[in-house]
């Protein structure tokens, strides 16, 4: 609790005791809703009807729902950043360092990251 309200500031800026549980329990979805994911995605080609696999890749990043979208989400990833950021500007930094590993040779980063049989089942 002390290391929240120093990183947020919430209870000095007059903010309730329910809404600075509600604050803290947001963070905690978000911090338990990070993972590690790896595998290949499916690339689609103009050559094949069939997608391709791609690249083995390993992706550490916070997701939108853990149970619902078990893969990573580029847009997404900026605004859990923003908050991780605050709370723990290390991890932050290596989320957004999985990311950019995922640049391509045309300096692409995919807008979805489905790497593995978990983010597939979904």
């Amino acid at each position: 609790e002390r290391r929240f309200e120093d990183t947020f500031g919430l209870g000095a800026r007059g903010a309730s005791l329910p809404q600075r549980r509600f604050a803290q329990a947001a963070l905690s979805e978000m911090l338990g809703g990070i993972g590690f994911f790896h595998g290949r995605s499916l690339l689609r080609s103009e050559r094949r009807e069939e997608p391709l696999p791609g690249m083995e890749s390993v992706l550490f990043t916070a997701v939108p729902s853990r149970s619902c979208f078990p893969r990573g989400f580029l847009w997404d990833e900026g605004f859990h950043l923003l908050l991780l950021a605050r709370w723990d500007p290390a991890l932050a930094r290596d989320i957004l360092a999985h990311w950019l590993d995922l640049l391509n040779a045309d300096g692409w980063i995919p807008r979805e990251q489905i790497l593995g049989e978990e983010a597939r089942s979904r």
